[in-house]
């Protein structure tokens, strides 16, 4: 029986993690809700929106995603050990598209010395943002990370979202099934 349950708890580890209302993101106010985007879609209008900033003060905004043929949003926390995992993977995918827009956002800011530690141990270099706006609504609607979502460049979802760890190889697959 004892083995079961490792066995189950393993499994777990490598799945994904939940997300606990204490480690969510603060309950700010999004820029826009899920109404709002559906009226933007209906107008024809971009339908993500979001102003922020990466960890290190660079502003971020949706008009970033205008030069690429994917948008690939990736929502992770320190403490998640699939998140930690498959980090390196998604800096080689990062590296082996320039089509690709990867972006991390965290979902939780209460260890931000622990959160550099992370990206600095896992090498990765893409851009790593907080969660202002449509970024918001996502990482709260977010029951497990990582989740990851996919977008085209005028902000349009692109299939489910993620979740989970994975492996390149895992991601290579789901990316080429998404690229036009």
């Amino acid at each position: 029986m004892k083995r079961i349950l490792y066995i189950i708890a393993a499994a777990l580890l490598f799945v994904g993690c939940v997300k606990t209302p204490a480690a969510a993101v603060p309950q700010a106010e999004p820029e826009a809700t899920e109404e709002t985007m559906t009226e933007a879609t209906a107008a024809g209008e971009r339908t993500f929106h979001f102003k922020t900033t990466d960890l290190d003060g660079n502003a971020f905004s949706e008009d970033a995603f205008e030069n690429y043929d994917l948008v690939m949003l990736n929502f992770w926390a320190y403490w998640c050990p699939p998140c930690r995992a498959e980090m390196p993977d998604l800096e080689k995918l990062h590296q082996a598209y320039p089509n690709i827009l990867l972006l991390g956002v965290i979902v939780d800011d209460s260890d931000m010395e622990e959160t550099r530690a992370v990206i600095d141990n896992t090498g990765v270099t893409y851009p790593v943002l907080y969660p202002k706006g449509d970024l918001l609504l996502i990482a709260n609607r977010a029951q497990y990370i990582p989740t990851t979502v996919f977008l085209d460049a005028n902000g349009n979802t692109l299939g489910d979202p993620v979740v989970g760890g994975h492996s390149y190889d895992d991601w290579k697959a789901i990316v080429e099934a998404l690229l036009p």
